[in-house]
């Protein structure tokens, strides 16, 4: 690729992440969910991001689990929250999900949380390399 092409994980992650506090309920994670239009969300215990949820859970853990709507979000995240290096190979991230059967990856920038990328951002990478952009 060229110089300046768009190649690394920063370059496809949407920022900032969503999140909400441990002790919030299902429901009011989903509605968040849906206003910001993502597909999952960062879980903060004590200011500190350390689960994730994701429109999956919310089907399989509380619809399909029969969970009330008051359970809180800490009840059905998802321990521990992958994550790599905004400068890394959106390849290497690709491989990373596939090998960890994940389908959001949390990007990091000096270690903190500055972005997610979903498996559907991956696409617009391959698109790219295919020459199927606009």
């Amino acid at each position: 690729m060229s110089e300046g092409s768009k190649e690394k994980l920063g370059d496809y992650m949407k920022s900032p992440v969503t999140s909400v506090d441990s002790k919030e309920t299902v429901q009011t994670a989903a509605k968040l969910i849906e206003d910001e239009g993502v597909s999952a969300i960062l879980v903060k215990v004590n200011g500190e991001f350390t689960g994730i949820v994701t429109e999956r859970d919310f089907t399989r853990k509380v619809v399909g689990g029969g969970l009330p709507l008051d359970t809180e979000i800490s009840e059905i995240m998802n321990v521990p929250i992958y994550t790599m290096d905004k400068n890394q190979h959106i390849l290497q991230g690709i491989e990373f999900m596939t090998d960890n059967n994940t389908r959001h990856l949390t990007i990091t920038d000096s270690g903190e949380i500055v972005g997610i990328i979903t498996v559907k951002d991956s696409f617009s990478y391959y698109m790219k390399v295919f020459g199927l952009e606009e």
